[in-house]
């Protein structure tokens, strides 16, 4: 009787895993990625794949993560999108070497299940703004405090703070990541209760992630993930280029060849060209500026020195001028970007380049082409004022004169002999108007 009852008990768990394996066959799960900074685009991008995943059928999402932070509203965007999703989201900290840090300690503090590779790390989620100042200043508020700094800082501790305790993770290091920037390698926060768990890959993770129970608002879903499909989510083309102009330096190189472009074609109209060109970077440019946080001030110093420029070419300003746009325009290239990352920033380096040729294209190509354009012509019949020649015969009015190897019929107010110096004073259609050179 032993032996039916332990083959009975076999067969059920045979049943029992087979249909487990076969359940997790038709699982599939939404896979999304965050490489690079936080910005609006990105934001927008992975709250419209958080909200379409289960309509595609995904079970849960794994949002694959590298970054070195960015802004705190589109942080936020993605952190409110991760609280409300309807199924579970895991965040996995990948590939080997790459990181959380800033708004990506956040977004991983807010995932149901976080998760990271070897050889990352996450932290560093001090606010930064090179426009206010977090630590103590004398005479700002009660103790020199600066009270602006203070405010954003600690509601920034306040809301990591709340997400950790939503997420029943560490509160303390969650605060001192945020004040005091401390940073932890991935075995550091395994062991600290930051993360869940430590997987190699995305294949080790989801083996690592089957039958793990998961707290969603207070029901509790065990996720099946072995064998689960992945439904990528990329961006569309237009999501992709405009996140291609998330670099500082790209939107400053579009601004200053529209600002250039359009001053030039304004100053000399005719040149096409550069109307052509400033015009296609501005619109580049506009497009940009929902993406970085862009400083007004900034952009009319820049404008400011561009227009200094043009005036020096016009008007002898004896260097004052450009004087005058070289400062403009490395004040306002320096706060140009009001932009939390340290590589948020134009880089000096490029400022300096810029600043240079941007000097030789103004004060040497263009007022060569300007010095061309109010030149005197020097080809037709435009070409021969002020040219001398001799008169071929005797005309007391009009007649012919030899003048730069060609004849011409002339016409002189005097009375002028052959072979007589002349000199062209001017045109009158086809006919010469000259007089007797001295």
């Amino acid at each position: 009787m032993k032996v039916p009852g332990i083959v009975a008990l076999g067969a059920l768990c045979a049943l029992a895993l087979w249909a487990r394996s076969s359940a997790a066959e038709g699982v599939s799960y939404a896979l999304v990625t965050l490489e690079g900074t936080v910005n609006p685009i990105v934001a927008e991008h992975i709250v419209d794949s958080i909200k379409k995943a289960p309509s595609e059928g995904a079970s849960f999402i794994v949002l694959r993560i590298d970054t070195p932070g960015g802004l705190m509203g589109s942080m936020r965007e993605i952190i409110t999108a991760i609280l409300g999703s309807p199924v579970p989201v895991i965040v996995y900290t990948a590939p080997k070497g790459a990181q959380a840090a800033s708004a990506g300690g956040f977004i991983m503090l807010s995932a149901h299940v976080a998760a990271m590779a070897p050889a990352t790390e996450i932290g560093a989620m001090h606010p930064v703004s090179p426009f206010i100042e977090f630590g103590e200043k004398e005479g700002q508020g009660k103790g020199g405090e600066n009270i602006m700094g203070k405010k954003v800082l600690n509601d920034t501790v306040a809301y990591g703070r709340s997400i950790a305790q939503k997420r029943h993770r560490n509160v303390d290091w969650t605060e001192r990541a945020v004040r005091d920037a401390i940073s932890s390698t991935y075995q550091e926060a395994l062991t600290l209760n930051v993360i869940d768990l430590v997987a190699e890959d995305l294949d080790d993770l989801l083996v690592k992630l089957d039958g793990r129970r998961v707290d969603m608002d207070g029901t509790i879903v065990t996720l099946a993930t072995k064998g689960a499909r992945k439904i990528e989510s990329v961006m569309d083309w237009k999501q992709r280029m405009l996140n291609f102009f998330a670099d500082p330096q790209i939107v400053f190189f579009l601004f200053i060849i529209a600002v250039a472009g359009i001053g030039l074609e304004m100053k000399s109209p005719g040149l096409i060209l550069p109307g052509v060109v400033g015009v296609i970077a501005l619109f580049l440019f506009l497009l940009a500026v929902r993406i970085l946080p862009v400083n007004l001030a900034g952009l009319l110093l820049i404008v400011a020195s561009i227009v200094l420029f043009i005036l020096e070419l016009k008007f002898a300003g004896y260097g004052l001028l450009a004087l005058g746009g070289i400062i403009a325009f490395i004040i306002g290239s320096m706060i140009l970007f009001d932009s939390p990352l340290p590589g948020g920033q134009v880089p000096r380096a490029t400022i300096a380049a810029v600043l240079v040729f941007l000097l030789l294209f103004f004060f040497g190509a263009i007022r060569a082409v300007l010095k061309v354009h109010r030149g005197r012509v020097t080809t037709g019949a435009e070409g021969l004022v002020g040219e001398t020649g001799r008169a071929m015969s005797d005309f007391p009015g009009t007649g012919r004169v030899f003048v730069h190897g060609e004849i011409w019929n002339a016409r002189a107010d005097g009375e002028i002999r052959r072979d007589e110096p002349v000199e062209v004073v001017g045109k009158d259609g086809m006919i010469l108007v000259v007089k007797k050179r001295a």
